[in-house]
């Protein structure tokens, strides 16, 4: 048991890493006002997240699952219109939404209790 929770916090470790530095791409083609990028990039990230999503159900709540939906789809949709502002706060909502859910799977006497 205790070695599948390991592999299980690495495998979350490791999508949410891959999720933040997707975040982290998505930044910076805004910044630079490349949205042609940003957008496929963004589609990327949808298909990537449908794929972790479905295995991190399994250990997170569903309310996170649901939160980062609704920002990953209103970001396609932000930079379609090319609203560096709306899009910016939403790539940091994202950003702030796979770091929670990497908190609450980490081992800690916090998260035992």
């Amino acid at each position: 048991m205790i070695i599948g929770i390991f592999v299980s916090i690495n495998l979350i470790n490791y999508n949410c890493a891959h999720l933040q530095n997707l975040n982290s791409s998505l930044e910076s083609y805004i910044l630079k006002e490349n949205y042609e990028d940003a957008y496929n990039l963004s589609l990327d990230y949808v298909a990537d997240w449908k794929k972790a999503s479905k295995f991190l159900t399994i250990y997170i709540h569903h309310e996170d699952t649901d939160h980062m939906d609704n920002e990953l789809l209103k970001l396609t949709q932000y930079i379609k219109m090319k609203d560096k502002s709306e899009c910016l706060a939403t790539v940091h909502s994202m950003k702030y939404l796979i770091d929670h859910i990497m908190s609450h799977e980490k081992v800690s006497i916090s998260n035992i209790f």
